[in-house]
């Protein structure tokens, strides 16, 4: 019944008020909550909202519950709210008196549906009411003693006492129904009337803005006499006036009108005359009463007899806007009425405008139609640029024209709408009058406005008898509603051509994506198919690109995209098709003439245009500077994806071949990119089929030649290709993510065992490579937390190792995590040493232990005077800094020799040992303890190597 709504939100508006005034604002939360209430209290505060009965039921008992352990009694808590600081006042008040507000209830109130009422005036200020709910919904007592509450302070809302309630009868105890007899006194007391007056206009201030958009839409009635009489009436009590005048000035058709209330028919007429002609009229009070439209009159009061206050004038102001709204939506009544035969009219052509189709399709519907509803003998429409976003400008160009002959259609095309013209019509009105030299005896001119903007404007022309454009509001109206069709018309099929736009170009370059892209390849493929020609896709990706969003941010980011599609624009011949693809990857196919030179040399031009600085404005450090790499897939192909797939291909070994440069695709490169798709996915199988192992190779103190520790090296045990080397997966782990896991097993398995060495009295160093996706993680320190808690390993044993590269990516990032790797015990190490460029600033700030110097600088340092000069340099640094050093890929005694004699700390390398599994690692120890531990060369290049 009702779909629920049974009880209105002016009543849990009343509740909640009661509620707030008596709790804290945490007990009342507490009420809903125990109500099984899910609204909240906004929701609920609303006097549009509704209630189930069962619903206000359980709010009412649980908030008269909660009363009542507040020792407060539901009825005696809503008789203490005053009308002074109650938002109900709003509602109370505006219906004028205590009486007033028990009539308003008889019968059927439609604020409770499901309760009937039959009241009666006994006295002057005493009433009865009976009441009961419906069939269906059962009486219950608290409601009836939040009814008497209610009843008890609706006198308070007028600056009355409450009320005396006495509830006679009552359904909850078996009567048929409640009866309640209402009794409250008169008080003669001017001051408290004047308080009440100043605390009701206040009120009314707050409410004047919701009853505008009421009368606004009341307006819409043709009968808005009875609501402007009606305004006069709700103003009397408002102000607390004895009399209210509205005084209309003369119109077109009617002459003037005055509306009073309180004030005889004589002294309405005798102040409505005086303050019309602008005469002040002495203890009379008068607002104007405008709008954007037009003036209409005033509205005044007579102070005789009345109690006014501060806020008299502003309340005053406010009932005059209401009625200047009211005859706003009069006026536009009666200018609909002067349309309606205008829109018959033009039924026949918004029918015809329905089919979807182009804004030059549609221009010329549009211009063949206009004959059929005005008398005309040749129509021209005039339309923007179709750039209909920004405000009223430029040009307006002939779009279409019907019954003009050839050469007439020609001079138009080159003479547009000029914006003073369009100015002209927009400041003097909707018709204009156009002086043509086309054979038009008379034409007038109307503008096709679309969001607030000139878009275009219809001209309709006359060869003979130019009065049959005679402006009458017959032309008028039938213009108007030509322009209205036209650009309903035209805006549509304009969203139809920018949502197929949308769907085939790029939001931010405007250019083609993909599925246009798609769809011109394999045009472009079919025309070579046809013509022999030879055709080419190049698939172009910015180096760094993610570094100048990382820095710059995404701002800057999409502005280099948006130069970079205008060089590219620019660059290539208006045939050839430019897309953005996504991110910052763009494809060029060219065919034809572009390529007879080769594509390499498109790539050329390319590379070189791009290498060209971007001003982009606000960039903090200039012109900004980037390179590309381009992939170029040649020649036919059965498919465009598979066109496309080639230079992408491409494109990779372009990036892997060190950036900014070409690469032509090969067919041997689709094979190699199957192979990598194939490991990949082997590789997402390896960790959980235990397919990974470690080898430990030595490391030796250079000074004693005793073994310090092992490196651990991850290999993968592939079961069809066998061991795997670490160069062929672990880049793969790196780009797919997977690096994250395996990281955490290489750390935990290295823990575990170098646990069992020192156990067995091997008390060797264990270093673990971290890889540059492990740093970026939060994850890192505790992975290395948990791998030596779960093996017991030493923590002082354990060395990470980065690359210096790695570290150098985002320093303000990296510093904190390794000071964070370092609170655990553990040590740190720069792997590769020398080839990151970090700056003696950087390193030393950087809380490590140890510098990798890298094999590259060793394996040179015997032929090179300045590698040699390098390495002391490197080792010096790090002594300086108070870092252990250790030499990478010692493979030469001589090597060894300069180390030694350089002091450097620590090495590894072939010549002391190849990198070992564990088992062989121990018989490694054994030997070399079996062997001695001299520190002489020969010595020690005479070890085992295993």
């Amino acid at each position: 019944m009702l779909n629920g709504q049974h009880v209105s939100g002016f009543y849990a508006l009343i509740l909640l008020s009661v509620l707030r005034r008596m709790l804290p604002p945490s007990a009342v939360q507490d009420v809903l909550v125990r109500a099984g209430e899910t609204r909240t209290l906004d929701e609920l505060d609303v006097v549009s909202s509704w209630s189930s009965y069962g619903q206000f039921r359980r709010l009412l008992e649980e908030a008269a519950r909660t009363l009542a352990a507040a020792r407060q009694d539901l009825t005696s808590a809503l008789a203490s709210i005053t009308h002074a600081d109650d938002d109900m006042a709003q509602i109370i008040q505006g219906l004028g008196s205590p009486r007033e507000v028990f009539i308003s209830g008889a019968g059927t109130n439609p604020l409770l549906p499901i309760r009937r009422y039959e009241m009666t005036e006994v006295g002057e200020r005493e009433w009865t009411i009976r009441e009961w709910f419906l069939d269906g919904f059962e009486p219950y007592d608290d409601f009836c003693r939040f009814v008497a509450g209610q009843y008890s302070q609706i006198p308070m809302f007028f600056g009355l006492p409450a009320a005396e309630v006495v509830e006679q009868e009552c359904q909850c105890r078996g009567d048929a129904s409640c009866l309640f007899r209402i009794r409250w006194d008169h008080v003669d007391d001017t001051e408290m009337r004047a308080d009440y007056f100043e605390v009701h206009s206040k009120v009314l201030e707050a409410r004047l803005e919701q009853l505008q958009a009421m009368v606004t839409d009341l307006a819409s009635n043709e009968r808005y006499e009875d609501v402007l009489q009606g305004i006069v009436a709700s103003s009397v009590r408002a102000v607390g006036a004895a009399g209210v005048v509205l005084a209309l000035k003369s119109r077109i058709g009617s002459g003037r009108k005055v509306y009073a209330e309180g004030l005889s028919e004589a002294d309405s007429d005798s102040i409505a005359e005086d303050l019309l002609r602008g005469t002040d009229r002495e203890g009379v009070i008068a607002v104007q009463v405008e709008s954007v439209r037009r003036h209409y009159g005033v509205l005044a009061v007579d102070e005789r007899g009345g109690v006014f206050t501060s806020q008299t004038q502003g309340t005053l102001e406010t009932y005059a806007r209401l009625a200047a709204a009211t005859l706003d939506a009069a006026d536009a009544m009666e200018d609909a009425r002067h349309q309606a035969n205008t829109a018959g009219a033009l039924l026949d052509l918004s029918t015809s405008l329905a089919e979807i189709m182009s804004t030059k399709d549609m221009a010329a519907r549009v211009a063949r139609a206009v004959p059929q509803v005005i008398d005309c003998d040749r129509v021209a429409l005039f339309l923007d640029d179709g750039d209909w976003t920004g405000a009223d400008g430029g040009e307006l160009q002939l779009a279409a024209a019907h019954g003009y002959p050839d050469d007439a259609v020609a001079l138009l095309s080159v003479r547009p709408i000029t914006e003073a013209q369009l100015r002209t019509m927009r400041e003097e009105g909707i018709e204009y009058t156009l002086l043509s030299d086309v054979g038009t005896a008379a034409a007038v001119a109307v503008p096709i406005c679309l969001a607030g903007n000139t878009i275009g404007c219809i001209v309709a022309g006359v060869t003979v008898n130019p009065e049959r454009l005679a402006i009458t509001s017959r032309l008028s109206d039938r213009l108007k509603g030509l322009a209205a069709q036209a650009s309903i018309a035209i805006g549509n099929a304009r969203l139809v051509e920018q949502i197929r736009f949308q769907s085939v170009h790029d939001a931010l370059t405007g250019l083609p994506n993909r599925a246009l892209i798609l769809d011109r390849t394999e045009q472009m493929l079919a025309r070579s198919r046809r013509a022999h020609v030879q055709v080419a896709a190049l698939f172009i990706d910015l180096d760094g690109f993610k570094e100048v969003n990382d820095t710059l941010g995404h701002g800057f980011g999409d502005q280099l995209l948006q130069a970079v599609a205008t060089r590219l624009s620019l660059t290539m011949r208006e045939s050839d098709s430019i897309g953005r693809m996504g991110g910052d990857e763009f494809v060029v196919l060219v065919d034809g003439t572009t390529t007879d030179a080769g594509p390499e040399l498109v790539a050329e031009r390319l590379l070189s245009v791009l290498r060209e600085p971007f001003a982009i404005e606000g960039l903090p450090n200039g012109p900004l500077t980037l390179t590309a790499s381009i992939g170029i897939a040649a020649g036919s192909r059965p498919s465009p994806t598979e066109l496309l797939r080639d230079a992408d291909i491409a494109l990779y070994q372009a990036k892997a071949a060190g950036r900014d440069c070409f690469v032509v695709f090969r067919p041997q490169m689709h094979t190699a990119v199957q192979d990598r798709l194939l490991l990949e996915m082997d590789l997402r199988d390896a960790l959980a089929h235990d397919q990974y192992f470690l080898v430990y190779q030595p490391i030796f103190d250079l000074a004693s030649g005793e073994t310090s520790g092992v490196e651990a090296l991850l290999r993968w045990r592939h079961p069809l290709r066998g061991v795997v080397q670490p160069d062929e997966f672990i880049p793969i782990l790196e780009a797919s993510g997977m690096i994250n896991d395996v990281g955490r097993w290489v750390l935990e398995e290295a823990c575990r065992q170098g646990a069992r060495w020192h156990v067995k009295g091997y008390h060797l160093d264990v270093s673990v490579n971290v890889s540059a996706r492990q740093l970026e993680t939060d994850c890192l320190i505790e992975d290395v937390e948990h791998a030596l808690m779960e093996s017991g390993f030493d923590p002082h044993s354990l060395i990470v190792e980065i690359t210096e590269t790695a570290i150098m990516k985002n320093v303000d990032a990296v510093v904190p995590r390794l000071a964070a790797l370092k609170s655990t015990g553990i040590r740190v190490a720069i792997d590769d040493f020398g080839t990151g460029y970090s700056s003696l600033a950087y390193l030393q700030h950087f809380p490590v232990d140890t510098l990798k110097i890298d094999r590259s600088f060793i394996s040179t340092m015997a032929d090179s005077p300045e590698s040699g000069a390098l390495i002391h340099t490197l080792v010096q640094l790090g002594k300086s800094l108070g870092l252990q050093t250790l030499a990478e890929g010692i493979e030469e005694s001589s090597q060894y020799s300069q180390l030694e004699r350089e002091h450097c700390d620590s090495g590894q390398g072939y010549i002391f040992g190849r990198p070992l599994e564990a088992d062989a690692v121990e018989a490694f120890l054994l030997a070399r303890s079996l062997g001695g531990s001299s520190a002489d060369t020969s010595t020690k290049a005479a070890a085992p190597v295993l």
